[in-house]
């Protein structure tokens, strides 16, 4: 039993929400047996573990820091509640963030997708009554968010990638099969990282339809496949190849909101992800506090790097004193929540395809295309008379703002800004030492420290013993 923890865990929760009962045979191995393939179509719907990501990870990054005041004002209101202590502990960068024996319910519902993928993987291809493209599509849809769920895991529990160092370094337990017959232990990052490119390159040729729209965004498309891709090759610094991706995802979906659009809407106005062009595949936040957007203070130096007329910070930053009832005087949260009603998504979006082009054309040296990549972005993130396009005189002055135009633009949104921080640490001109401030505390994380990688929480361990700790 303890060899089969990771899957048998999750998946159990798994077939009850998707009521997979009346379409599958569960076989006593524990292995779900669909047969026909139209029933592969329901496993993949199930978007409560699909449709998902890793909500505490924002909260470590520098994009958040509390004030005195507000930290006050969290321990008085949340400090003593063991719901909410996992954000605290996140925040601190604490040895463990959860008690012992307490589960992590954002890794156990990410391997609940895992497991229901490697069983579409390893079986949709000899399913019967559909068609061969239908099963190669239901299998590329399946790699794709196999893909997603590798790279957000070995980003959050391993280290970032090093192309020196990565065949050494600890990820996360690769399981690519819908049973386990080996104990549990941690791959290399760079058995992860190939895995990814793996998975995405044999889901490009699987026949997945173009793009996704409306109620099926939550679903893989050939757009998402590149876009992934390419956020892989720039985490991986492969910078050519993840221009080549996002440029191919960019020729099948490329619209942008223009944001000049919404300035006279309310609450719930701005786009839901069914609603919202620039969307590529969603991918939310999943625990409930991903939906509180007091719980997302911004540091004052991200809010000081928005021009006063860009609307990114008119639409998605709010006073504090908004959220906690005029309690907080002072500083500002994120706050998409209060335009869709949704939690932040953390799945590939137009405007990442542009950031990543425009960074591979910063590294390359190309100052001009740089800049008018990322001035493609902008125009759409002010009023018409207030774009000024930013220009550059040389590439490392292109690369600087368009690091910076990143922030910005995927500020709180699944933890691309902590990514970042563990890759561009490896760069002497943008390793950073950040602080967080808890009342009379401070906590310091030096460049590549250790709690850049998460520990795992201690309940694994009681059924995975080989499973290795973080430092």
């Amino acid at each position: 039993m303890k060899r089969h923890y990771l899957y048998i865990l999750f998946l159990l929760i798994n077939v009850v929400f998707i009521s997979c009962d009346d379409y599958v045979d569960i076989k006593t191995e524990g292995r779900l047996y669909p047969e026909e393939t139209e029933n592969y179509r329901y496993l993949l719907n199930n978007t409560v573990v699909f449709d998902a990501s890793y909500s505490l990870v924002d909260v470590a990054s520098d994009d958040i820091l509390m004030s005195d005041e507000y930290a006050t004002y969290f321990e008085n209101n949340y400090g003593s509640s063991d719901y909410y202590r996992p954000f605290k502990e996140t925040y601190k960068w604490a040895d463990s963030i959860y008690y012992t024996g307490e589960k992590d319910n954002d890794l156990n519902v990410m391997y609940q997708g895992l497991y229901t993928a490697n069983v579409v993987i390893a079986e949709v291809l000899d399913s019967n009554n559909g068609t061969e493209a239908q099963k190669s599509a239901l299998r590329a849809e399946a790699l794709v968010h196999r893909a997603y769920t590798f790279f957000n895991l070995v980003n959050i529990f391993g280290k970032a990638y090093d192309a020196e160092t990565s065949a050494t370094d600890l990820g996360i337990p690769l399981l690519t099969e819908p049973t386990v017959t080996e104990d549990i232990t941690r791959a290399t990052v760079k058995e992860v990282y190939d895995q990814i490119v793996s998975d995405l390159q044999m889901a490009i040729e699987g026949g997945l339809p173009a793009t996704r729209t409306g109620t099926e965004v939550g679903f893989p498309s050939l757009a998402s496949a590149h876009a992934l891709l390419a956020r892989t090759y720039l985490y991986m610094e492969r910078y050519e190849e993840a221009k080549a991706q996002a440029e191919s995802a960019l020729s099948l979906q490329n619209t942008l909101l223009n944001m000049e659009d919404y300035i006279n809407t309310s609450d719930g106005g701005w786009p839901r992800r069914i609603e919202n062009p620039e969307l590529i595949l969603s991918k939310k936040s999943i625990s409930s506090y991903a939906y509180a957007p007091s719980l997302l203070m911004l540091n004052q130096e991200l809010l000081d790097s928005f021009e006063e007329e860009d609307l990114r910070y008119q639409f998605f930053t709010r006073p504090i004193s908004d959220m906690t009832y005029n309690a907080v005087s002072g500083g500002r949260a994120y706050c998409i929540q209060r335009l869709t009603g949704e939690a932040r998504n953390a799945g590939p979006t137009v405007p990442e395809m542009l950031l990543i082009k425009a960074e591979a054309e910063a590294r390359a040296g190309d100052e001009e295309a740089a800049t008018t990549s990322i001035n493609t972005l902008r125009k759409a993130r002010f009023r018409t008379e207030d774009y000024e396009p930013l220009t550059a005189a040389n590439a490392e002055e292109a690369l600087v703002k368009v690091l910076a135009e990143r922030r910005k633009e995927l500020m709180a949104k699944g933890g691309f800004r902590w990514f970042d921080l563990k890759r561009l640490n490896k760069d002497p001109r943008f390793a950073k030492t950040i602080t967080h401030k808890y009342i009379d505390n401070v906590y310091t994380l030096e460049p590549r420290g250790d709690r850049y990688q998460f520990p795992f929480a201690s309940s694994l361990f009681q059924y995975a013993s080989n499973l290795e700790q973080n430092p």
